[in-house]
């Protein structure tokens, strides 16, 4: 199974890579955010393991919080391990904040890290399992409370809609099918939310 491994420090990159591949994964290396992102538009992954700090910002998390917020937008059932020496307090929070799975401390155990890793297959396996037998599609939004239902509902429905055409390879038949709505009412709502097909 791939193993996205998103970190600029090639050495520690090829660390964690080869403790991965004598674990029986496949890891698959990225030394930043638009590496990453390329890799993702072209292979699937089920976890990625990801350095928060990057260049040209590698002493902040903005570049880690922007594959965060890709994943979240276009790929959300991935599950993300976030790896960083920054500081813990505040880089877990916000990873977790922008949808990571998992926070692991740099230096890091292989034993740790494969630890994490079995659990957010675990989690991933599960959640597929629970929508193909169940039709649950899991949806995580961040809510303003305060603010009324209205501007909740449009998040719900905006991140379902664009989830489901995600993983349909965009395919609006199959997405009106999964949904139970005509396909006349999902090109409203492609349309309404301003949703396109990844490049």
């Amino acid at each position: 199974m791939k193993v996205l491994i998103v970190d600029d420090d090639p050495a520690l990159r090829g660390m964690v890579a080869l403790s991965l591949e004598l674990a029986g994964y496949e890891p698959i290396e990225a030394e930043s955010r638009l590496s990453a992102i390329d890799t993702l538009q072209q292979m699937d992954f089920k976890v990625v393991v990801l350095d928060m700090g990057m260049p040209p910002h590698e002493h902040s998390a903005d570049e880690g919080i922007a594959v965060l917020e890709w994943l979240s937008l276009n790929q959300p059932q991935v599950k993300v391990l976030v790896l960083t020496g920054q500081n813990a307090d505040s880089t877990s929070y916000l990873a977790l904040k922008h949808g990571a799975f998992d926070f692991l401390q740099k230096p890091i155990s292989t034993e740790l890290l494969q630890q994490a890793l079995k659990r957010a297959l675990l989690f991933h396996e599960q959640q597929e399992k629970l929508r193909e037998q169940e039709g649950v599609q899991k949806v995580q939004i961040d809510a303003t409370l305060g603010e009324g239902v209205k501007q909740i509902r449009n998040l719900a429905e905006e991140k379902l809609v664009r989830q489901v055409l995600g993983e349909t390879g965009f395919n609006v038949h199959e997405t009106a099918r999964r949904l139970g709505l005509k396909r006349e009412n999902v090109y409203y709502l492609i349309k309404k939310y301003g949703l396109q097909r990844d490049a």
